[in-house]
């Protein structure tokens, strides 16, 4: 784990961004792990991600990016009783109880 950027923060400082290197199935992967002041980020922690993610404990950050975004998308796709009555409201307008709630709203 010797990969290292620094950024410029506002205040003047310069900030470390620690990188990680390594292989999985043959490929060699570089992530991002964290910054030094933002993230609590320090050459001992960086390793032990390293470490994780070498022997599968933890996911790389590619895999993580594409699990929260299936769940964000299954969140938006679930339905709601909101959306159940929305729905059979746009597809059934002759029901006499939608007539009654609508004239009274």
């Amino acid at each position: 784990m010797r990969a290292l950027n620094f950024s410029k923060l506002s205040s003047g400082k310069m900030e470390k961004i620690f990188y990680i290197r390594y292989k999985k199935d043959g490929k060699l992967i570089e992530e991002k792990v964290g910054r030094q002041f933002r993230d609590h980020m320090t050459p001992a922690k960086a390793s032990k991600i390293r470490a994780e993610r070498i022997e599968g404990r933890d996911l790389p950050n590619r895999v993580k990016r594409e699990l929260e975004r299936k769940k964000k998308e299954r969140e938006l796709n679930r339905w709601t009783i909101d959306r159940l009555w929305e729905e059979c409201k746009r597809y059934r307008p002759d029901l006499k109880g939608i007539r009654i709630m609508a004239s009274s709203t």
